[in-house]
């Protein structure tokens, strides 16, 4: 179920990106404005998705991050030597 939702979390900005450019394309269908094919959906969409991507993936960076410094402190000190 845990693992289930962290997908579903990934997925979540494309799904919000995609509604937002159907609310926008359904406007301007209807408007009396000229502008070029494609172009209200390209404004909707991908600033969007990117943003919410960014949002995402840097809050799995930091839980990432956290597991990560949680392990060195379970492995004791640090030492600055490499062992073959």
């Amino acid at each position: 179920m845990k693992t289930s939702l962290r997908y579903l979390m990934l997925w979540l900005p494309f799904v919000y990106s995609a509604a937002i450019s159907g609310i926008t394309l359904s406007a301007w269908s209807q408007s009396n404005i000229a502008l070029p094919p494609g172009f209200p959906a390209f404004f909707a969409f991908l600033p969007m998705a990117f943003f919410f991507s960014a949002l995402v993936t840097q809050n799995h960076i930091s839980r990432l991050e956290k597991r990560i410094a949680s392990l060195e402190k379970q492995a004791g000190p640090k030492t600055d030597e490499i062992s073959n």
